[in-house]
């Protein structure tokens, strides 16, 4: 009789063990450990987390996209990549931009233009057309980009890059679109390798070198994520400005 009520009890210590691990119905494994943890009297450890940065949305920017294949998205985007041509009357310098609006806004490095006579800058498309800058947006020599509207002639045909909601994450695919050493419509693909400055400038291993300069760098939703400005070729350290540093929203 001692014994029966021994097996009893057993069973019944058993039964309550088991209500507690599986009292909830569709629980994944963690979410069992944490109830089981809560039932013992002790509760879960819970690790504290950093605040991420808050990142600008922009409200004219397309929704994000599945990724697509990369050479899906570069026959997509490179028309909107076009050639930067400038002087400063007895030199002349050579660099790439691109389009982020269909009534020609554009967007290129700053350091292009830099010391170059204004009104002398020549647009090469990529359907070999040559047009005008309009007049400039805005500028930061400290942070290196210059905003720009081009005179369109009407025909020409180009569908203009959408501008990233919010920073790609270390380790993400990116590739860019460049003219290096003037030779047009250079595709180069890498991944982001970290933030300097506050993460005003993207690190990346996609490569870029003379005649890039102001070119997209874009993630793998082609979504241009940075304005491409400066390489460091044998070590494949490459930058981009921040494209939300330009707050974009203002122009489109």
């Amino acid at each position: 009789m001692k014994r029966t009520a021994t097996n009893i009890l057993f069973l019944l210590v058993i039964a309550v063990f088991l209500q507690m691990v599986t009292g909830c119905s569709g629980c994944s494994q963690s979410g069992i450990q944490r109830r089981a943890e809560r039932n013992a009297g002790r509760s879960a450890a819970v690790e504290p987390t950093e605040q991420e940065p808050v990142q600008q949305v922009y409200k004219n920017s397309e929704p994000s996209a599945a990724p697509l294949p990369l050479n899906q998205l570069f026959k997509k985007y490179q028309s909107a990549v076009f050639m930067v041509f400038t002087s400063d009357g007895s030199k002349d310098y050579q660099g790439t931009g691109f389009f982020i609006s269909a009534d020609g806004i554009a967007v290129s490095s700053y350091h292009v233009f830099e010391g170059t006579t204004e009104g002398s800058e020549i647009i090469r498309t990529a359907g070999d057309r040559e047009l005008k800058v309009e007049r400039i947006l805005a500028q930061s020599s400290s942070d290196d980009y210059i905003i720009f509207k081009v005179a369109l002639t009407g025909v020409d045909d180009f569908t203009p890059i959408p501008i990233a909601a919010g920073d790609p994450e270390i380790g993400e695919d990116v590739f860019a679109i460049g003219n290096p050493y003037g030779l047009e419509h250079t595709l180069s693909k890498g991944i982001v390798s970290g933030y300097r400055d506050n993460r005003k400038l993207i690190q990346s291993s996609a490569e870029i070198t003379h005649g890039s300069s102001g070119g997209p760098l874009l993630n793998m939703r082609g979504e241009v994520v940075g304005i491409t400005t400066a390489g460091m070729g044998e070590a494949n350290i490459n930058f981009a400005v921040n494209i939300q540093v330009l707050e974009l929203d203002r122009y489109r």
